[in-house]
């Protein structure tokens, strides 16, 4: 009974052997005629429903993620196949996965997967080269924003001059219209005060009046008659005859 049993499990473990073999082979054949869906789908069998796996497959599925534009699933098997302990297989997952940051311009995440990648093989020569140019595409974006900082310093330097110029014209305008202001409130204050002076050297005048008991209309009168008379006065002295001095008789 033993035997049989034994028996069967041989065939078992024979046909799943025979149908990995032949998922791996189809997979592999798929892949290089760039039939990657049906790549995918042989080592998706392998691994889910034969639970056979491993960094060779991991490797190579995540190649068909990556080539169908599946990048999601393509990051993940890469990162399953980092996992072994061969050294080559490592260093290309690892390459894989910095290929894909560099491409999302993740610059420095894609350096650290070169050098791990590097580290794991030491003669990977294509990590070697991306890490090389990666390392220089930072050096070049580190000055290159060092310089566009610089020039925004001295844009903002001149805006903040112009700025300031622009104040202390306002200013200096805003000045001269308050002196401006202030002549006209100086030459309004004087008329006022002088129109205040005459009112009070008016109202002076009548006090003056009535403590005499006179009315201004009265005095006004007085002081035309003045006037007159003397301007009466004026007119007879120019109408007096004037003597002619005779030259013989001595001044005496």
């Amino acid at each position: 009974m033993i035997l049989i049993l034994n028996i069967i499990l041989v065939f078992i473990l024979n046909d799943k052997i025979d149908e990995i073999n032949r998922l791996t082979n189809s997979a592999e054949k798929s892949f290089f005629s760039k039939n990657y869906d049906e790549s995918i789908r042989n080592y998706k069998t392998l691994i889910d429903s034969l639970d056979y796996s491993n960094e060779k497959i991991y490797l190579n599925l995540a190649h068909s993620y990556l080539l169908s534009n599946d990048t999601l699933n393509a990051i993940e098997n890469y990162n399953f196949a980092s996992l072994t302990e061969n050294n080559k297989i490592k260093s290309i997952a690892l390459q894989q996965l910095g290929n894909i940051n560099e491409k999302n311009k993740k610059l420095d995440e894609a350096l650290s997967f070169y050098k791990e990648s590097i580290i794991a093989d030491n003669n990977n020569e294509d990590s070697k080269y991306n890490y090389e140019l990666v390392k220089r595409r930072i050096e070049e974006e580190k000055k290159k924003n060092q310089q566009n900082n610089k020039k925004d310093q001295n844009k903002n330097s001149k805006d903040n001059q112009k700025k300031n110029q622009s104040e202390n014209k306002k200013q200096d305008k805003e000045g001269k219209e308050d002196k401006n202001n202030q002549n006209q409130d100086e030459q309004k204050q004087n008329k006022e005060n002088e129109k205040n002076e005459k009112k009070s050297k008016e109202e002076s005048v009548e006090e003056k009046l009535k403590k005499i008991n006179m009315t201004k209309k009265k005095a006004e009168m007085i002081l035309n008659a003045l006037n007159n008379n003397e301007f009466q006065y004026i007119q007879q002295l120019k109408r007096k005859p004037s003597k002619k001095t005779d030259k013989s008789k001595p001044d005496w």
